[in-house]
């Protein structure tokens, strides 16, 4: 009995340190890059030949076990702010230990080096790059304003960017596309502000809403909805239908979340709006077989 009780524990201890990597988070990333790389960036008679070439999963995995690596950095720093804004899912997370988390980090850092390694020495460096700007991110960007939320966007898509540059691959109509997903991960980081605010402030982290207040922070959201319509608009000739569509929904849903946040009384209304958030990403990394 004490046995099966041991074994539950370190099954429920596994889901904790899942939850600080962002699991879901790292599988989306993973199967935005397969999509990409198989119908985006390889010829239309060499998918086969992409899905069967082993330097495609070392670049996707090593960009997947970077990115852990950069979560698992990143809870160290917002472990005061997580335990006021999520107390339960920060005292669940906190079953697993610093020293495994640690670890953890480390394991998922060398893992995704060496892969990166097998394929070249460059591909090495930029995956060390990605990794010391997630570290950098964490460490000194994420209390300033703005940059962070830059830095927060760029760096999501960085894998992205590793995996077209292997394939050798650049478009205007897939860097539009990488811009509107940008814009959208820069609206989410200031949505979070806004979601994180009671924490960020008594841990004594800078952010919009915590330095300019709430008010202008929705107003910005606002204020970005309308920009991302804007290159949206120039560029839909360059999609074929079922891209522009994506494309379009992306738009209403984003303008959308954003009013809600606009309009939200309660964090229970900004929880609707990230989850909007949560939504249109899914439909981004769905949208993209079809660029």
């Amino acid at each position: 009995m004490k046995k099966l009780s041991r074994n539950r524990l370190q099954f429920v201890k596994v889901l904790a340190l899942l939850s600080q990597i962002r699991w879901y988070n790292i599988a989306l990333l993973l199967l935005g890059q397969y999509l990409i790389a198989i119908f985006v960036f390889a010829p239309e008679d060499g998918r086969i030949d992409t899905f069967y070439d082993s330097n495609t999963h070392c670049i996707a995995w090593a960009g997947a076990f970077i990115m852990a690596f950069g979560f698992l950095i990143n809870s160290f720093y917002d472990q005061q702010a997580d335990s006021i804004n999520r107390p339960m899912q920060s005292a669940f997370e906190r079953l697993v230990s610093k020293r495994t988390s640690l670890n953890t980090a480390l394991l998922t850092l060398v893992t995704g080096l060496l892969l990166s390694w097998s394929v070249s020495t460059a591909a090495a460096i930029f995956f060390g790059s990605f990794a010391v700007g997630l570290w950098y991110h964490s460490h000194r960007l994420r209390n300033i304003p703005i940059v962070s939320h830059s830095s927060a966007a760029i760096l999501a898509l960085t894998p992205f960017f590793g995996m077209s540059v292997y394939h050798n691959y650049s478009s205007l109509h897939t860097f539009a596309y990488g811009a509107l997903l940008g814009l959208t991960l820069f609206s989410r980081e200031l949505l979070k502000d806004l979601l994180m605010l009671k924490g960020d402030i008594l841990s004594g982290r800078r952010t919009v809403a915590s330095e300019y207040g709430e008010e202008s922070t929705r107003n910005t959201l606002i204020v970005s909805a309308m920009i991302a319509w804007i290159p949206a608009f120039f560029t839909r000739d360059l999609f074929n239908e079922y891209a522009a569509t994506g494309i379009f929904v992306i738009l209403v849903l984003l303008s959308t979340a954003n009013f809600i946040a606009l309009k939200a009384k309660d964090l229970h209304g900004l929880r609707w709006a990230h989850l909007t958030y949560k939504v249109i990403l899914i439909l981004g990394i769905l949208t993209l077989p079809f660029l």
